[in-house]
């Protein structure tokens, strides 16, 4: 027994020897092996590649055709002919008209002292995606024609909903300034082509402060209004240019009358039925009738979008239009002095940077009340 054990021990001295001499000789051979200039790639073994022996085999797949690119929009069909846009107003009938603005803060930046920046930092942080959705809907009843051509109408407001969304939460206006939207109210006259020519509030509440900072007046210039006929070809253009509201009033000294000036350029894109289609190129700036009124104290409005009207031949009127535009809004004026500063001591003067997200979509139809009295037959 002790005898096999012995023998156990010498061979596994040899085996370990072996082993040593293996490992001392790797690298003395290594020198003579040629290396590869860079290693292949490790592929599967082929089973896992090809199909196994008679298994069934389908036809390869054709690759993917490479996606093409969007295509160019298509031109304007030259074989359309030309048509003619008469507008009109409609006496004796009643208009209901249906709009939607919705504006968002998107960005606001300001350059101050550094005294001032942590003020405005924070109501810049707070206004800064700010959302304001308005919902209106307006019915305006006209009379008979009067002898100059001119449309007499009562417009009142029939419906009114406002949402406000401020960080993630939404909050709705009291009753109390839904009922004063509500109330308003406006007597005036139309021409012939359905342009107002006179138009004035004849209810609503008294105090319109905070009526004034609603954005729903900017929808009064949603739907244009041609003022003659006018006969157009695919690709033509119509401008319209337009004196409109800011989203807000502004509560800066000297900019509280501030308003933006809106151009239009719609082209005839195609024709459906009896309705015709044009693309809307919309920009503004600022209204030159309202100058900023005080000194060192300016404002600077900006941007634009796109959007489409359809005009209805038979109506006489563009039925409905929308627009996705930005406006910008740069403001310069006077520092109000911080408490504790030295009287006399000039702050200098505040910038601020507004980006506005506006959308603006209106639609309106007419129905005659009753048809006109038939002249009596002669004798």
């Amino acid at each position: 027994m002790r005898l096999l054990r012995l023998e156990a021990r010498r061979r596994a001295r040899r085996r370990t020897h072996v082993a040593l001499v293996a490992l001392v000789a790797l690298p003395l051979l290594a020198g003579s092996i040629e290396q590869p200039a860079a290693q292949d790639p490790v592929l599967p073994p082929p089973g896992m590649v090809n199909p196994a022996p008679g298994a069934k085999t389908e036809p390869p797949k054709k690759p993917a055709a490479p996606k093409k690119p969007p295509a160019a929009p298509a031109p304007a069909p030259a074989n359309v002919a030309p048509v003619t846009l008469t507008p009109r107003a409609w006496s004796r009938s009643s208009y209901s008209f249906e709009g939607r603005v919705e504006s968002t803060v998107q960005d606001v930046t300001f350059e101050t002292p550094p005294a001032y920046t942590e003020s405005f930092s924070f109501w810049g942080n707070r206004m800064k995606g700010t959302e304001r959705t308005e919902l209106i809907q307006t019915i305006t009843s006209t009379h008979e024609a009067q002898e100059n051509g001119n449309v007499p109408f009562h417009r009142q407001v029939a419906r009114y909903m406002v949402d406000l969304a401020e960080h993630g939460q939404t909050k709705t206006m009291g009753p109390v300034l839904t009922r004063d939207v509500q109330s308003l109210a406006w007597d005036g006259q139309l021409d012939a082509r359905g342009l107002v020519v006179e138009k004035k509030r004849v209810a609503g509440p008294e105090d319109m402060s905070e009526v004034d900072r609603l954005s729903f007046p900017l929808l009064d210039q949603v739907l244009p209004v041609l003022d003659a006929s006018k006969t157009l070809k695919p690709g033509e253009t119509l401008t319209f240019t337009s004196t409109m509201p800011l989203p807000s009033r502004m509560t800066i000294n000297g900019l509280e009358d501030v308003a933006a000036q809106l151009t239009r350029v719609l082209t005839f894109k195609e024709l459906r039925g009896r309705q015709v289609v044009f693309s809307d190129k919309a920009t503004y700036v600022i209204d030159p009738a309202t100058p900023p009124k005080l000194p060192r104290t300016s404002c600077v409005i900006g941007g634009g979008g796109d959007g489409e009207a359809i005009f209805d031949l038979d109506a006489g009127f563009f039925l409905n239009a929308g627009l996705e535009t930005k406006m910008t809004i740069d403001i310069e004026a006077p520092l109000r002095p911080l408490p504790g500063q030295p009287e006399g001591v000039d702050p200098g003067t505040g910038k601020s940077h507004l980006v506005l997200a506006l959308k603006l979509f209106g639609k309106q139809t007419a129905a005659q009340m009753y048809a006109p009295e038939p002249a009596a037959a002669s004798n």
